[in-house]
């Protein structure tokens, strides 16, 4: 019965810390998780047309500006940078609601009001990557988060 115990107990540790580990994984990816990375720029009117995306885009999208922009977030405070002009837009984001796997937030950008969405996404061939959705101005913005 002895040498049981000495087997049981380590085990019964192990999969009680596991089970622990389990409770508190999320499919959750916060906006201030990674660095975002644009990938296109939709216009609202024109029926959604992209209107500048990243130089990997340029292929599917030739009529669209080149663009190089970046997205961070942490402590409230989301960081949009133009790395070809060097500009830097600074504004505020707050959590407004949880559905499911998605973040929605609340953000805003001097007077400017909008809506920022992040989740996991889940491509067909089984990859996926994190991405980051930010709407303000009649512009909606795609990034894939690094």
């Amino acid at each position: 019965m002895r040498k049981w115990k000495r087997f049981l107990c380590p085990l019964l540790t192990i999969a009680i810390l596991l089970s622990l580990s389990a409770c508190g994984s999320s499919n959750q990816t916060t906006i201030d998780q990674c660095e975002w990375t644009l990938n296109t720029i939709q216009s609202d009117s024109d029926g959604g047309e992209v209107v500048a995306c990243a130089a990997d885009y340029l292929d599917s999208y030739p009529d669209a500006a080149e663009v190089d922009f970046s997205c961070a977030a942490g402590e409230g405070t989301v960081v949009l940078t133009d790395h070809a002009s060097g500009q830097v837009y600074s504004g505020t984001y707050a959590e407004s609601t949880a559905t499911g796997d998605s973040l929605l937030y609340t953000v805003q950008f001097d007077d400017s009001t909008g809506n920022a969405t992040s989740a996991l996404t889940k491509y067909a061939d089984g990859g996926s990557a994190p991405t980051l959705v930010l709407s303000v101005d009649g512009y909606t913005m795609y990034f894939t988060g690094q």
